[in-house]
């Protein structure tokens, strides 16, 4: 099986694959934010904000971060700098908006979490379908595959490392949003996003084709492991509040 790029032409003007998912991310992150602050009844005009803020954020910090761990080669080369880097700016920038609107740090948190994850999910089927080098190493597996013509060619079939992490974070999406009730407290539900997603990305980092440079880890996976760690404080800080088993319904007078 072959991957390429895909590109959509309309008109003179002609949109990357990967391009068209940001922005499919983006719309479908917007929506899933405006319905959780109606239902925490917070402003939901805030949402585009949020997202937006935190996009222009997070382009800036992935390249800021690029820029000084890697300056020789392409911002979509497969590094794993970039998502990071990406996370640091989107949470600045989505501080930003959230200090404008007066939503509270944990709030917010809890907030991006869901969307974290889908957008995550979205950009990684860019990823894929781009070719652009974050694909793991050569596989036999009856689903592995070749991108030719990628953005970052390789002619021998890989780990499609893209697709695993989609996969990931779609199920991660669907435990946050189902239990966002669950775990209200504030910087909750971030922990399990934290736990998550930093669990997943460590895994996937043992077939991708990045280099050690500490203890045998890649530099995502050292930074996977500081988000477990954020993560588990997170949770054990709210322990007494999403552990704490339900009330039961007071019975009906007669």
């Amino acid at each position: 099986m072959a991957v390429r790029p895909d590109l959509l032409v309309i008109g003179p003007v002609e949109l990357s694959a990967l391009g068209a998912l940001v922005g499919v991310a983006l719309i479908a992150c917007g929506w899933f934010v405006r319905r959780d602050l109606q239902e925490r009844g917070l402003p939901m005009e805030a949402a585009p904000w949020l997202v937006g803020a935190a996009a222009v954020g997070g382009i800036a910090g992935a390249r800021a971060w690029y820029a000084v761990a890697d300056p020789g080669e392409a911002l979509v080369s497969g590094s794993g700098l970039v998502w990071y880097g990406g996370l640091a700016g989107g949470a600045l920038g989505a501080l930003a908006a959230a200090w404008w609107w007066r939503i509270g740090p944990g709030t917010l948190a809890n907030l991006g979490a869901p969307a974290l994850a889908l957008g995550y999910a979205i950009g990684r089927m860019g990823c894929q379908l781009a070719g652009d080098g974050d694909y793991g190493t050569a596989s036999d597996l009856p689903w592995a595959m070749a991108y030719p013509a990628g953005t970052v060619p390789i002619d021998t079939p890989v780990h499609p490392t893209p697709l695993y992490e989609t996969v990931a974070a779609l199920v991660l999406f669907s435990v946050l949003w189902s239990q966002r009730r669950r775990f209200a407290a504030p910087f909750a539900l971030a922990g399990v996003w934290a736990v998550g997603a930093g669990a997943s990305r460590f895994l996937v980092e043992y077939i991708r084709r990045n280099e050690p440079v500490a203890a045998g880890l890649t530099a995502a996976q050292v930074v996977s492991l500081a988000l477990v760690a954020l993560g588990v404080i997170a949770l054990s800080r709210t322990r007494h509040r999403w552990m704490r088993p339900p009330r039961a319904a007071a019975p009906a007078r007669t």
